[in-house]
């Protein structure tokens, strides 16, 4: 074949540039032709490399922020003692280990206050969940309510990127940091304001975010609010509820037509429904007992009426929280100096949180374990509060003022809100846990006004107090507690003997009890002393089992609880599931379980299914037949198991919608 003459390669390099040639006076070089080696396209005008970026954020003022909070959350742990272990104390009972904490939310039926089957509180999820890469349940808690502070500053800094300057975003995020009110909230061992105090600020960022964005990526930011939504919800529900109140309220008063509002309303949707369906079947149990929105979670405490400092974000009235009314000076300056329309968002935050605060602090109801009626907590509802003060002074366009006047202001200011956050959480009674060898089931008659409590183990776990007893499980602990606390020999007799039913084999009552007088051939007194408190040995058989003849049987039946001179044989099995073999007996024997008959008990014998009865008005008995079988006894799992199938199933889905896609860059076409 012929060589191509040297005009005819002239021309194809000419129409091979002309093709590569970019469109428009760019003023950029062409590419070379194909001969040449190709050079590696510039940056784009604006973009800077991934090391640039990052020495920019070590140098950024929230940075400074964030490591000056986490050496004062340092200092502080150091100083108080709580550093180094588990913590307990106040509302925080002790964290179990992660597959305790696993086995406890995923379990049907949970052995407290006597047995119950409801569900268990999802913050035992997250504490698994997180505790799986941190460490174990504990070590998030720990670090939740010791670094509470730095993390609730980073938090607010970044969620406010939009909304100033960097270094006023540092100083406004340290200031909500530093809140008195979750300092003195995390000294008392509240989890569900500290974790508030760290989520509200981007939960309320994300649902600003949903209300404005009408892009293709509105789903994913509904999800990804609605996960954290859900978290929060599993801590603070009350806090959850204000700010699915807040969307709501946010959707009517922000105008919004034709495409956008169409999808605003199916973000909102999303955001309300998911994080609801993500705490499955949580939301059941706050259907059916609405006192946990009041109270909130943790260990059963009687609080006191909020005062009217809580206008000045003080939950308790004490010194260091009245310092929090620095927050609320800066906010009301700022809208009296420089007033303008974007503040009013943080006006109605603020304001949702002092309506919830006010209900909250007055309002009166008995805990979700028995006791006495007291109002709740006004920690979380002022976190929100905090958040609207702080946004009102981030929008605010203050005027050009002398750093040598507005600097000492701003670091008095600081050091004050700093000294406040230390004395609360310093004034608390947390503290490292000791951990307890004891073993079996006990009775503890709490000296103070809370209900008994019925133990297993080396005491109640996080989480217990947060299951809704079964039946009149409540009652029947305020019944036992009277009768034991009476004079009457009779009444202590009967109520022992009903505690020996229960299988609590252990009493705890207060020092100067007359129990062992009164009942002296059903108890011993080992010696044994805690605290306060005496623990006395019971004499009858008291296993979680027991097998009564056909006489105790039939009067189980219709008398309210066992007589101090019954005798039933205790059956070595174990709650909730168990398989016994029994020989021939007496025609209406029966096996008695420690645990309150309520739906989901199955039990068969030689396999087949047996209606079920109930001993002494409340507890599960099996009737067995005269000769000998398999019995064996169970709690139902299929309800609890398909519940948190979906649940894992609408979680998974909101967080694959919740990765954010691959944008798409528009390439401008080729003039020619």
């Amino acid at each position: 074949m012929d060589e191509p003459s040297k005009p005819r390669l002239q021309g194809l390099k000419s129409l091979r540039r002309l093709a590569f040639q970019r469109s428009g006076p760019t003023g950029q070089p062409t590419p070379a032709p194909r001969e040449a080696e190709e050079e590696p396209p510039a940056p784009e005008p604006g973009e800077t490399s991934p090391g640039s970026r990052i020495v920019a954020a070590l140098r950024s003022p929230g940075t400074a922020m964030v490591a000056v909070l986490a050496v004062f959350a340092l200092v502080t742990a150091l100083v108080t003692g709580r550093l180094g272990g588990a913590l307990v104390g106040g509302r925080l009972l002790p964290t179990a280990d992660l597959g305790t904490t696993w086995g406890d939310y995923l379990d049907a039926w949970h052995a407290v206050g006597g047995g119950t089957g409801a569900p268990a509180s999802p913050s035992l999820a997250v504490l698994a969940l997180l505790g799986s890469v941190l460490g174990g349940p504990s070590v998030v808690v720990s670090a939740l309510l010791l670094f509470g502070v730095p993390l609730a500053g980073l938090s607010a800094y970044l969620a406010t990127r939009r909304l100033a300057t960097p270094l006023r975003r540092a100083l406004v995020s340290g200031g909500y940091a530093l809140l008195p009110a979750a300092a003195i909230s995390a000294g008392q061992g509240r989890l569900d304001v500290v974790v508030a105090h760290v989520l509200v600020p981007p939960l309320l960022a994300g649902i600003a975010a949903v209300i404005r964005r009408s892009d293709g990526q509105w789903l994913g930011t509904a999800c990804l609010t609605a996960l954290g939504l859900a978290v929060l919800g599993a801590f603070a529900p009350l806090v959850h509820l204000s700010l699915i109140v807040l969307a709501l309220l946010a959707h009517v008063l922000v105008p919004g037509n034709g495409l956008r509002g169409r999808r605003r309303a199916a973000g909102l949707v999303a955001l309300v429904l998911l994080s609801i369906a993500c705490l499955l079947p949580w939301p059941a149990v706050l259907l059916g007992h609405p006192e946990i929105l009041l109270h909130g979670l943790g260990a059963r405490v009687v609080e006191q009426p909020a005062s009217v400092l809580m206008a000045v974000l003080s939950p308790d009235a004490s010194f260091a929280g009245i310092l929090g009314a620095l927050l609320v000076l800066a906010a009301i300056l700022a809208l009296a100096v420089c007033f303008e329309v974007r503040m009013l968002a943080g006006v109605g935050v603020a304001l949702l949180g002092w309506l919830v605060a006010v209900v909250v602090g007055t309002a009166s109801a008995e805990p979700l374990v028995g006791g006495v009626a007291s109002p709740g907590w006004t920690g979380g509802p002022l976190v929100l509060v905090a958040a609207g003060c702080a946004w009102i002074v981030l929008v605010a366009r203050v005027p050009a003022l002398s750093w040598k006047v507005t600097a000492p202001v701003l670091a008095a200011g600081l050091l004050v809100l700093g000294a406040g956050s230390a004395i609360g959480t310093a004034s608390g009674p947390l503290r490292i846990y000791q951990a307890a060898s004891e073993t079996g089931t006990r009775l503890v008659l709490d000296p103070g006004p809370q209900p008994a409590r019925l133990v297993t183990g080396a005491g109640p776990g996080f989480g217990d107090d947060d299951l809704a007893p079964a039946g009149a499980a409540a009652d029947w602990l305020r019944q036992v507690e009277q009768d034991l606390l009476s004079d009457d020999s009779a009444r202590v007799r009967g109520a022992l003997a009903e505690v020996a039913a229960r299988g609590a084999d252990h009493v705890v009552v207060p020092a100067g009890s007359r129990l062992p007088e009164l009942a002296y051939d059903m108890v011993v007194d080992d010696g044994r002393v805690t605290g306060t408190n005496r623990e006395l040995r019971l004499l009858v058989p008291a296993t979680p089992v027991k097998l009564v003849g056909p006489d105790l049987a039939r009067r189980a039946q219709t008398e309210p609880g066992p007589a101090p001179e019954a005798r039933p044989l205790p059956v070595d099995a174990r709650l909730p599931s168990f398989t016994v073999r029994i020989s021939e007996g007496g025609h209406g024997r029966a096996l008695v379980l420690a645990a309150e008959n309520e739906p989901g008990w199955y039990a068969t014998v030689d396999g087949k299914r047996l209606p079920l009865a109930t001993a002494w008005g409340h507890q599960v008995a099996v009737p067995l037949p005269e000769q000998a079988a398999e019995v064996q006894v169970g709690y139902t799992e299929l309800p609890r198991t398909t519940l948190l199938v979906v649940q894992a199933a609408v979680v998974l889905f909101t967080i694959i919608a919740a990765i954010p896609g691959r944008r798409r860059k528009t390439k401008t076409a080729t003039n020619r």
